[in-house]
């Protein structure tokens, strides 16, 4: 993570993501598009825990993020992200590129927002 200095208690680059509702494959796929699109606290070839029910991890969107390659999805996984607007836009974006990203629900702040996603394999 870059030392980007806290604006009123969140950093403005920080995203927080949280998987869950899938696979422990299906959130390593999503884990390793996001992780090697941005720098993280997870390391792209980190494996998920099987047992696991929710699987997190923060990025660290300063730069433009790198391309990468994916694989399908065996199934929906929910993705719920939290940051600051711009920060959530480039991470929307990105999971774009790689799945079909549909909006359930938005919660939006004066400089923070939380979305709740839901991830297929594009068509």
């Amino acid at each position: 993570m870059t030392d980007t200095p806290p604006v009123h208690g969140y950093a403005p680059t920080a995203v927080g993501v949280a998987l869950s509702d899938c696979t422990a494959r299906d959130a390593e796929t999503v884990l390793r598009v996001l992780c090697t699109a941005f720098r993280s606290d997870r390391r792209p070839t980190e494996h998920p825990d099987e047992d696991a029910t929710v699987w997190l991890t923060t990025l660290d969107v300063s730069s433009l993020p790198a391309p990468c390659v994916t694989r399908p999805l065996s199934g929906p996984v929910t993705a719920d992200i939290q940051g600051g607007h711009e920060a959530l836009d480039r991470v929307r974006a990105a999971l774009t590129k790689a799945f079909t990203v549909s909006e359930a629900t938005a919660a939006h702040g004066d400089q923070e927002e939380e979305l709740h996603l839901r991830l297929t394999t594009h068509h």
